[in-house]
């Protein structure tokens, strides 16, 4: 069964459409906003899609400008082996995980992944993709199971260990972020 997911942005400007399913997860996403630049506010439209397989393993992230012919195509061979845009990309070996930065959905994908139980914690090797720089590069993060996902949802605590930033995720029973509290809001549909 497909879901349709909308978030926006907190304090900015930016919204986001997602069709999602499960088992295994397929997604796509479009997501327009307006990124803070060095210089000045720049408008960005971007697509996105994400593929696991059967374990919940990404295998395959594509993410596309709408505006202009610029992108990252990644794939995961499962033995921790990534390549972008067809060429061996040796240094995110090892990383399972994706985080595109511009979407909350990508905190779904450990939290349906992993076999949780309250107050357990896992530290992941995640390959961070930066929109619209379109850059990849690898960092570790941690989730601390604080209540887990059952028929009325779950909540999880997010820490990035490059920043510090952490934030509670409530997720509802499919592990959706519902709420990323001061980045992202969901849309009642």
């Amino acid at each position: 069964m497909k879901r349709h997911i909308v978030w926006e942005l907190v304090d900015g400007v930016s919204t986001e459409h997602l069709t999602v399913e499960f088992d295994p997860v397929r997604a796509d996403g479009v997501v327009v906003g307006v990124a803070e630049g060095e210089e000045a506010k720049e408008p960005f439209r971007v697509r996105y899609r994400v593929q696991c397989d059967e374990s919940g393993m990404v295998q395959q992230v594509e993410i596309e400008t709408l505006s202009e012919n610029f992108g990252i195509e990644l794939e995961h061979d499962a033995e921790g082996n990534w390549t972008k845009n067809g060429e061996p990309a040796p240094e995110l070996t090892g990383y399972r995980d994706v985080d595109i930065a511009v979407t909350p959905f990508t905190n779904t994908i450990p939290i349906r992944r992993l076999d949780w139980e309250s107050g357990e914690s896992e530290t992941i090797s995640v390959v961070y993709l930066d929109v619209p720089a379109m850059t990849a590069k690898a960092v570790e993060q941690q989730y601390t199971c604080l209540e887990p996902v059952d028929s009325d949802g779950g909540l999880f605590r997010y820490e990035s260990l490059e920043s510090g930033f952490t934030a509670e995720l409530p997720v509802d029973s499919d592990g959706v972020v519902e709420d990323y509290p001061s980045v992202f809001r969901r849309a009642e549909l």
